[in-house]
């Protein structure tokens, strides 16, 4: 079973809607310095299932995890958009950012390099960037923004 991805605190998650494209962005992101260890690229069933917005794939404990943060966090329902995003055949870059302005500098070149539904993920709130750009995903209306 693929790791869980429980919640993505301090990172910046963006979906490319063309593999090649993530890969220049993820360029863009390492020219600015930021570690490649600090950047994660998603694509694929098996990287879905790590995002599991309802925890079903990951058992009990993530069913109750996933339950609790719908409840308390403002953009769990991201995570929906982004494993359907993926099994759409959709790439997810996540970047980790230590500070604002190196957010903000991410943000810009994940724009650049066509990057949409671009979020924020700190550790009190969720700043979304960029809405989802084209047909919306398939997610249950509870999910969707």
């Amino acid at each position: 079973m693929a790791e869980f991805i429980g919640y993505p605190t301090g990172k910046v998650l963006a979906v490319f809607d063309r593999a090649a494209d993530a890969e220049t962005a993820i360029d863009a992101v390492g020219a600015m310095g930021i570690p490649a260890k600090g950047v994660e690229r998603f694509a694929g069933p098996d990287h879905a299932d790590r995002f599991d917005a309802t925890g079903h794939r990951h058992g009990a404990v993530a069913r109750v995890l996933r339950t609790v943060q719908f409840g308390l966090m403002d953009q769990l329902p991201a995570m929906a958009w982004y494993e359907a995003a993926l099994r759409d055949g959709r790439t997810v870059v996540a970047v980790r950012t230590p500070n604002r302005p190196t957010t903000l500098r991410v943000v810009a070149a994940l724009k650049a390099g066509g990057g949409h539904f671009i979020n924020h993920f700190g550790r009190a709130a969720t700043e979304e960037f960029a809405r989802w750009r084209g047909r919306e995903p398939d997610v249950p209306d509870l999910m969707k923004h």
